[in-house]
């Protein structure tokens, strides 16, 4: 947090020098960007130019904008909720412990009921109901406490189930399910309003759920905070039937099944309703070089707001059938084969208000014109929306009271002819096979092995924000002006779109191939083994790249200009009219495969379950097709490029957890056996290897990977891997403007973790009714140090080394009192 000197406009002790004595030659310097004067840092052996600086480091009263008061009066207030504050400059100056409060309550009732010999029913209610209260906003995470929330979710479910013995042979089982759940989580309390502080700059859109909320701010440097924009409204109905068959014909086990499922999600867009504003002292011709005294003086370097956050009554359905066959052929050979057909539909909105960007329909020569600033020039003409489309034909007549400018000319100018889910159903056949042989005549061991494809429906969080694209929904997005005038006082002049989300026209259903192959043996003393090989490829991953990135070749050219002639990144776009354009793409893949190893015993007073693991993930996309985060990969218009390890990525793996029960005074008198008898001992050992990492550098075009100039990575040979130089810094180099890094993706291995947890309890019976338990527990009981991953960015001071570590030992007692 500042200081609070510094929310005054004081920057004089930050700014001192490194005789660490304000108001001496070689202080830093606080710029005043309404003077053109030089302002210039002194050095002890030069003298200063500070013609255009701020006397003394320190804002003058009357410059302190009321906003800028206001952002002051957000730290003064988080300052009072702090559990621990220190008033100097230091990294982390605040501590907080916060109230997370947690209310439940469940009710269950189940009925079962008897027919007959042959027919059965049961039914389940089941109500639970709990109220979260989360400092820092559920899922919203502000670093500062100024949007606490309450999450609501009150739900039920209910379930009918009904069974018919047919035959002896032939069985039928029947089931409803539907289950509710209420989210809401709105903000509590005060701290996340405008008027708590004293706001009072116009937004630029006049609308949205709580309105009268602070922005999302972040200053360099500084904790973030952030307003209501994120709170979310959820409600969810699911419903479900389905019915399954068993028939049983001599050596053969037949089932057939199907499944109907209907989901109704109404959640809302949660955009930036309240702006989200950036300061930094990097790009940003206004600053004063401490993003801290920009925010005092009103003058942001990004400043984006969207117009209001919609709903979309969100739904889909989904039909599903399978048949298999479990034949046993003899005593020592079974086998099942199979096959899952899946008509899977995507999630559309009642109303119809997505809309996507498909880069099919953009026409160069309906494109806007972007001036050198990143603003469209308004005189050429253009389509805003060239290259958007909308779902199912537009807005229903029935719907228009739920999307207020549905019928606007806005809307109607852009094609309503994409699919009402953006993509297209999909028919689908998933097959299955496994086998199961006995190859001796002890029945001690078995050999396992199986193929089965999987398909999986993307989650509902692709669609969710498409009811935040433009022309439902418009917004803009203004860089270096002031929160006194964010239009920069030019009236006509337009921003381009802010980041909206996209899905690839063509989406296909991601896919794995599953296959594994097992020998398992029982062997002396009731240990059982087995090992197997495990593999998995997985086909049409989603990820999430930024499409419109201007290509290397364009930023380089720009960077190479003088200043005063570089473009605005806005106006290098290949999509002009649009900034940031986050498409789900279904083109990534994955490969797995394993050597599992896996030892237990499970009687007697010791027991144990150990398990060893080889394996190996790679990809082409960083988030490992998970499609949850922006694929930020080197080229993200390139997957090839991006190929290597996961970032889930963990070669060796060991698990071990064990039991040990104390035998001694087990067979002693009562008193002894229950004062001294009766120990558990238990604990938990874990070693893996580390994550792979991939070194960075920076450019004039932004970060990308090092160049690799030769040499063994993980040790040459002159030094010891430890936390000072985990690896070999002198095989990378900086990238030069010109091209991209020669380095691959995950070069570097991290530190890896060797972590053992102890236990120990004991049950004492007090009385018949009363009986008290004692536990201690050792986490990290050997005290091992678990280091955090390296710095891998080249241009960092740390480059290399390691600034942190795990927590060390832990130990908790307790005792618990049952009756």
């Amino acid at each position: 947090m500042p200081t609070r000197l510094e929310r005054t406009g004081d920057f004089s002790v930050r700014l001192r020098g490194t005789d660490g004595i304000v108001g001496t030659a070689d202080d830093g310097v606080l710029r005043d960007p309404l003077s053109t004067l030089p302002c210039t840092a002194a050095t002890p052996t030069a003298a200063a130019v500070r013609d255009g600086c701020f006397l003394g480091n320190k804002i003058l009263p009357n410059r302190l904008t009321t906003d800028g008061k206001a952002i002051a009066k957000v730290y003064d207030v988080m300052e009072t909720l702090a559990f621990f504050y220190n008033d100097t400059t230091a990294a982390n100056n605040a501590t907080y412990v916060r109230p997370n409060p947690f209310e439940v309550r469940q009710e269950f009732i189940r009925l079962d009921y008897r027919f007959n010999d042959r027919r059965s029913i049961y039914g389940r209610f089941l109500h639970a109901d709990y109220v979260l209260t989360a400092p820092y906003g559920t899922f919203i995470d502000s670093q500062l406490p100024t949007i606490p929330t309450e999450r609501r979710r009150p739900g039920f479910s209910y379930q009918v189930s009904y069974t018919w013995m047919i035959s002896p042979t032939l069985i039928n089982e029947a089931k409803a399910n539907t289950a509710w759940n209420g989210q809401r989580i709105p903000p509590v309390g005060e701290n996340w309003k405008r008027s708590t502080y004293g706001f009072v700059y116009p937004q630029l859109f006049p609308f949205g759920r709580y309105e009268e909320g602070i922005a999302n701010i972040d200053i360099a440097g500084f904790s973030s905070f952030r307003g209501p924009n994120a709170s979310l409204l959820s409600p969810t109905t699911d419903i479900a039937l389905a019915d399954n068959l068993t028939w049983v014909k001599r050596s053969h086990t037949l089932k057939a099944g199907v499944l109907v499922i209907r989901n109704r999600k109404d959640q809302n867009g949660r955009p930036v309703y309240t702006g989200a504003i950036g300061f930094q002292n990097t790009a940003n011709p206004n600053t004063t070089n401490q993003p801290f005294a920009d925010a005092l003086l009103g003058n942001f370097f990004n400043y984006n707001e969207t117009e209001d956050d919609p709903v979309g009554f969100f739904r889909f359905s989904s039909v599903e059938g399978y048949g298999l066959d479990a034949w046993k052929i003899n005593r020592k050979l079974s086998i099942e084969f199979g096959v899952r057909y899946q008509w899977v539909q995507p999630t559309y909105t009642q109303q119809n208000n997505m809309a996507s960007f498909n880069p099919a329909l953009y026409d160069p020569s309906k494109a806007v014109t972007l001036l050198n600033n990143g603003l469209i020039d308004t005189t050429k003409g253009g389509s805003r929306f060239n290259g958007l489309w909308r779902s199912g034909g537009g807005v229903p007549e029935d719907q228009l009271g739920r999307v207020p400018l549905g019928n606007s000319a806005r809307v109607l100018g852009v094609p309503s002819t994409a699919p009402r889910g953006l993509y297209e159903s999909q028919h689908l056949f998933a097959p299955r096979f496994s086998f199961a042989y006995a190859p001796f005549n002890d029945n001690k061991t078995a050999i396992r092995g199986g193929f089965g494809m999987f398909y999986e429906k993307p989650e509902g969080n692709i669609v969710f924000s498409l009811v935040n694209v433009p022309p439902f929904l418009d917004s803009a997005q203004y860089q270096n002006g002031n929160l006194s005038n964010i239009r920069g006082g030019t009236a006509a002049a337009l921003a381009p779109f802010g980041p909206i989300e996209s899905i690839d026209p063509n989406m296909v259903l991601p896919r794995s191939y599953n296959y594994s192959l097992t020998i398992q043996r029982e062997l002396q003393n009731g240990i059982f083994l087995e090992v197997g090989y495990v593999g998995n490829q997985g086909r049409h991953l989603i990820r999430r790249p930024d499409i419109n990135v201007p290509s290397f070749a364009d930023q380089a050219a720009n960077a190479a200009l003088p200043t005063a002639q570089r473009k605005n990144f806005n106006a290098l776009r290949p999509y002009k009219g649009f900034s940031t354009i986050n498409t789900y793409l279904s083109d990534a893949n994955s490969r797995y495969n394993a050597l599992q190893i896996y030892v237990t015993k499970r009687k007697g007073q010791s027991t144990f379950n150990l398990g060893y693991t080889w394996s190996k993930v790679l990809t082409d996309t960083p988030g490992g097709g998970i499609g949850s985060g922006v694929d930020t990969g080197e080229d993200p218009g390139n997957r090839s490029a991006n190929y290597g390890p996961a970032d889930y990525d963990r070669r060796h793996i060991f698990v071990a957890s064990y039991v040990y029960r104390v035998p001694f005074f087990s067979k002693s008198n009562a008193i002894l056996r229950n004062a001294l008898g009766g120990w558990e001992a238990s604990g938990i050992t874990r070693w893996q290897t580390g994550q792979y990492l991939t070194v960075t550098s920076n450019s004039s075009i932004g970060t990308r990977r090092a160049d690799y100039i030769g040499g063994e990575i993980k040790n040459d040979g002159n030094y010891e891997p430890d936390a000072s130089r985990w690896f070999n810094t002198t095989a990378f180099a900086q990238v030069p403007d010109t091209r991209r890094g020669t380095s691959g993706v995950g070069m570097v291995l991290g530190p890896g973790r060797f972590l053992t947890d102890l236990s120990l309890r004991k049950k004492f019976s007090i009385t018949e009714r009363f009986k008290l338990q004692f536990q201690g527990d050792l986490f990290n009981a050997f005290n091992q140090v678990m280091w955090n991953n390296p710095t891998v960015g080249f241009n960092s001071n740390s480059f290399g080394q390691i600034s942190g570590a795990a927590p060390g030992r832990n130990v908790q007692l307790g005792l618990q009192l049952t009756f």
